[in-house]
């Protein structure tokens, strides 16, 4: 399905949009007027995003040139619950800085989730990380 007039109808089946027309896939090889499509780009973060991730912080350490982990030259700043918590863990201070090696390490990942989650529920309590989160590893 490269071409930019080739669409699927509902039954499943293929319609040239120029010819307006269900066809066979190979039937569209032969049109003289086939157009690859064009990609999207890709979106970009806004400047409120940006400004976030510049003023992230840690509440487990002060030193964000280190690695957490390992103590080795810290790469990234790791937002310990990503996806739709990643704006969370941004504002209440859930990242850590992690070299390249222990960031891309799942066994770690989840070892520092713990570690965090643990931490974090001594200094404000249980109640505090379910209404930020929503669960508890």
């Amino acid at each position: 399905m490269n071409c930019k007039y080739l669409s699927k109808c509902l039954n499943g089946k293929l319609r040239c949009k120029l010819t307006k027309q269900q066809i066979i896939l190979t039937q569209c090889t032969n049109c003289l007027k086939k157009q690859p499509r064009k990609n999207l780009a890709i979106k970009k973060r806004s400047n409120k995003l940006k400004k976030k991730e510049q003023e992230r912080y840690s509440i487990f350490t002060n030193d964000m040139e280190r690695c957490y982990h390992c103590g080795g030259k810290a790469t990234d700043i790791h937002e310990v619950w990503g996806g739709s918590n990643r704006q969370r863990s941004m504002k209440y201070g859930l990242c850590v800085p992690l070299c390249r090696v222990c960031h891309s390490d799942e066994q770690i990942i989840l070892k520092l989730r713990k570690e965090l989650q643990s931490e974090y529920i001594k200094r404000y309590g249980e109640q505090k990380f379910i209404e930020i989160i929503g669960k508890k590893v």
